[in-house]
């Protein structure tokens, strides 16, 4: 049976664009649109104003008060809905927005997951209460009631167990206004004011009062027709923000912020099926430029203690700017996630391991301290490999055929002695392959090289060229 959770945020406008509880209790903040009031914090309200005032209503009323009195943005309530779809999809994968101010999430197919649905619901309101947001829930069997009840009190909204039509009943008709003003008023003159008159008229002679679409809309309520699942895509990149309320003086002070917001990083890449090798951190003050760092992981993976330890080893190396309220985590560079290699034989190798050292040596003494050896795409086998700096950007030698060639080259290639036949480079050389031959630089300088396996006198295998302009031969690498 489907079960939906109605999450209403009534006072998005304004909490879109606070970014912090407001700790003066003379400071009253209004957010009005087109000069009319659309929300108001509680010292507003206290002072008298309600939303659909003037703006020179409110103003007045705010006299005595540190008054703000600010412009609606839809684009921060819109960035504010996303994030918090973006955390919703780790409770179901069924959800939508709704109304412009509301979440509806499908619940009833994920209750035992969440240990039923008296612990979601203590859930969310802890996640709501540390992010500072004034939440209305509503549960019902159908989308448009879950909505309905979302407007009541809570210990009414979300009562599945009572049978859907008794928790209509008290409901007014006038939270319909809205969608049905007509209707609504139309109801009204004739003295229905309240679901339980509504309902106890018959569905045939509502139809002949108020139209099929409210009779179909009604329908919709009572759960007579099906209504769609909707699947929520969720973004390809990831972003979050808590704001603290107070000046941050030290950077422990950051730690259990960046734990949790990589805690919801890492719930979503998990729901998602995603990994990510780079993360970034931005310090945010209310007035002045964001401070930000980057965080370099080899292996991209989706582990929040990894990155809790590998953002604390670059955080102490990071001066810390001063007024810091907020912190904020994104990820822009986020991949599919593939199982990594497995070795066949299970001889115990620990790369991971070794990616993590790599990991902590770049975060502690930055990104230049480590470096690898990469394979480029030449033909001299001295440009072929070159050290870097990350193995983000490394080039595999796919299908490259590379011939029976050392990993190690000499830095300069060391001449060899000849007499008649004989090679002598630490004894006298033995050849037991080749010739390869290897031609470049046509257009600059030509390069024409014949390569060889030998052999000195204790075995080592070596690899030596015979230079094929000047006919002389040199040791260029080492076989281990």
């Amino acid at each position: 049976m489907s079960l939906w959770l109605c999450l209403r945020f009534n006072a998005l406008p304004l909490e879109a664009l606070l970014k912090q509880p407001e700790l003066n209790g003379n400071r009253a903040t209004v957010v009005v649109a087109q000069r009319l009031v659309i929300a108001c914090d509680d010292t507003a309200r206290g002072a008298g104003v309600i939303p659909g005032q003037s703006a020179s209503t409110a103003q007045a009323l705010l006299t005595h008060y540190d008054a703000h009195i600010v412009e609606r943005t839809p684009e921060k309530e819109d960035a504010l809905l996303q994030r918090l779809m973006t955390w919703g999809y780790g409770l179901s994968p069924h959800l939508q927005r709704w109304q412009g101010n509301a979440l509806m999430i499908e619940v009833g197919s994920c209750l035992t997951l969440h240990h039923g649905l008296e612990a979601l619901l203590q859930r969310i309101h802890n996640e709501m209460s540390l992010r500072s947001l004034t939440v209305k829930m509503g549960v019902a069997e159908t989308r448009t009631a879950a909505s309905l009840l979302s407007h009541c009190e809570a210990h009414f909204a979300c009562q599945p167990e009572q049978p859907l039509t008794e928790r209509l009943l008290p409901l007014p008709l006038s939270l319909l206004r809205d969608e049905f003003p007509t209707v609504v008023d139309r109801l009204e003159k004739a003295g229905i004011r309240q679901f339980a008159q509504l309902l106890d008229i018959p569905l045939a002679d509502i139809g002949k009062r108020c139209g099929i679409k409210f009779v179909d809309w009604l329908n919709q309520l009572l759960g007579r027709r099906q209504e769609p699942i909707i699947d929520y895509q969720p973004p390809t990149r990831f972003q979050d923000t808590l704001w603290f309320g107070f000046d941050i003086h030290n950077r422990q002070e950051l730690h259990p912020a960046m734990k949790r917001l990589l805690t919801h990083f890492c719930h979503f890449l998990i729901n998602t099926q995603l990994t990510s090798g780079v993360i970034e951190w931005h310090c945010l003050r209310p007035k002045g430029n964001k401070e930000s760092f980057k965080v370099f992981s080899e292996t991209a993976h989706r582990q929040s203690d990894i990155w809790l330890a590998l953002s604390c080893l670059q955080l102490d190396n990071w001066t810390l700017p001063e007024g810091i309220e907020g912190l904020s985590l994104l990820a822009n560079q986020l991949q599919e996630d593939l199982p990594p290699p497995q070795d066949l034989f299970h001889t115990g190798t620990q790369q991971t391991s070794r990616h993590e050292l790599a990991d902590r040596l770049r975060s502690r003494l930055g990104l230049q301290a480590v470096g690898y050896l990469d394979f480029r795409r030449e033909h001299l086998p001295e440009d072929t490999v070159i050290k870097t700096q990350s193995t983000h950007t490394m080039n595999r030698p796919d299908t490259i055929a590379l011939g029976q060639r050392p990993f190690w080259l000499l830095p300069e290639p060391h001449p060899v002695h000849q007499e008649g036949k004989k090679l002598y480079w630490n004894g006298i050389l033995e050849i037991i392959h080749g010739p390869e031959r290897i031609e470049d630089c046509w257009w600059s300088n030509p390069t024409s090289r014949d390569y060889y396996i030998a052999q000195t006198p204790h075995k080592q295998p070596i690899w030596l060229y015979q230079d094929r302009h000047n006919r002389r031969w040199y040791v260029h690498g080492l076989f281990a």
